[in-house]
């Protein structure tokens, strides 16, 4: 019976895993071929201009998804065959997600008036209407049903058709507009996808919920979305700052570089993805112990392997005049490990094994002393391209012992 048991979570683990890599690998090589195109046709001013912008609307991305994306997989997986309670909770994130929207829409509005952004008022309105594809596609519900190969086609389709617009309509310097007007359309052609498919083939029905159940999800959902709001300051509160106190070159090229990173640890992200569900439902300690063990050894060997090809990558993906950009990739490579390492001891450590609190605080602590430094170079007049990278690297260091430390505390993990 175990024997028979282990198999049957390992068909779903590399099923989810297999599902789950082939998205994000269509959607990173897209987008390396749209940043490589950029790059070359709007040229590295108005590709970090776009780049800075975006690091403003993710969060309020972040606020559209409010932690639901984490939180409500869990809740799927725990109800997966109770149809009226389904119904319930997909009804509740939708209006939740859609009130969110209209929050940030107005907002958007309001800081867009700051002098700081007035000059990209219009750009920053249209921007925020990707989250319209924000709020409709469904991955929390896919990965809770443990069936990725929908979601997996449809991120496909989606990004296929946002390239080749963007091969088609995005000619010259002058196109930023219609790149972003594209890159809107993309996501809400996915998020509709997503959510037809889950009416039609779950039969699905969207209902009003009373405000009290509305008020319960959005409580239990709220610790999850702090913490991933904080978490954004490493990365895009890195490039608004860059684009705020140094060069938009320069946040070229640290965008270029941060987004090869992420393709080293696109394997382990995927990897605690559809792990999660198993270890939520088995409490596996001997599985996370391997899992952990595993991104350590291999997260290093890809942090080695891609310091010496940085030279490579950036020309490849960026062209000659992007490696002066060489260094910031070789010292951003040394995160690797400790991202790998994160996105472990996180979901499938913390969060699987019910330590919320935990989890968030790990995020929470690290962004509070992330800031509080952040505070002193500005106070200090050091805030400057390079103190900003050894800062970000800084930030997953400490969030990786932090979480180290409330696993073996917590006798989750037994070294």
């Amino acid at each position: 019976m175990l024997k028979h048991s282990i198999t049957k979570d390992g068909r779903i683990i590399l099923k989810n895993f297999s599902y789950l890599s082939l998205m994000r690998l269509f959607n990173i090589g897209f987008k390396f071929l749209i940043i490589a195109y950029l790059i070359r046709v709007i040229g590295e001013k108005n590709y970090g201009l776009i780049t800075w912008l975006d690091s403003i609307i993710q969060y309020f991305l972040m606020i559209i998804n409010f932690g639901f994306n984490i939180y409500a997989a869990k809740y799927i997986v725990d109800y997966k065959d109770d149809k009226k309670k389904l119904d319930e909770i997909v009804s509740s994130i939708y209006i939740l997600k859609g009130i969110l929207l209209i929050g940030s829409v107005l907002c958007i509005l309001l800081i867009s008036n700051f002098n700081d952004f007035i000059e990209y008022r219009k750009l920053l309105i249209l921007f925020i209407l990707i989250g319209v594809g924000e709020v409709l596609f469904p991955i929390w519900y896919f990965q809770g049903k443990e069936n990725l190969k929908p979601a997996t086609l449809i991120v496909f389709l989606s990004r296929l058709i946002l390239v080749i617009c963007i091969l088609i309509f995005i000619t010259t310097e002058e196109d930023i507009v219609t790149y972003i007007v594209l890159s809107v359309l993309s996501s809400f052609i996915m998020g509709l996808f997503g959510l037809f498919y889950i009416i039609k083939n779950y039969q699905i029905k969207l209902k009003l919920i009373p405000l009290e159940k509305l008020w319960y999800y959005f409580k239990e959902s709220f610790p999850f979305f702090l913490g991933r709001f904080l978490s954004l300051v490493f990365n895009f509160g890195t490039i608004f700052l860059i684009g705020k106190y140094c060069l938009l070159e320069q946040v070229a090229g640290f965008d270029l570089s941060i987004k090869i990173v992420m393709v080293a640890v696109i394997p382990f992200d995927m990897l605690q993805q559809a792990v999660f569900p198993t270890l939520a439902r088995t409490l596996n300690k001997i599985m996370l112990k391997k899992l952990i063990f595993a991104s350590i050894i291999f997260g290093t060997l890809l942090g080695i392997l891609f310091y010496f090809l940085a030279d490579q990558f950036i020309l490849l993906l960026g062209g000659e005049t992007m490696t002066i950009f060489t260094p910031t990739l070789q010292v951003l490579s040394m995160l690797i490990p400790f991202i790998a390492l994160t996105f472990i001891l996180g979901s499938c450590g913390l969060v699987a094994f019910g330590w919320y609190k935990e989890y968030n605080r790990s995020l929470i602590s690290t962004s509070i002393i992330y800031l509080i430094i952040l505070i002193l170079l500005y106070y200090f007049d050091l805030v400057s391209f390079w103190n900003l990278i050894y800062l970000r690297v800084f930030g997953d260091v400490l969030m990786c012992a932090i979480r180290t430390y409330y696993l073996i505390d917590r006798k989750v993990l037994v070294l």
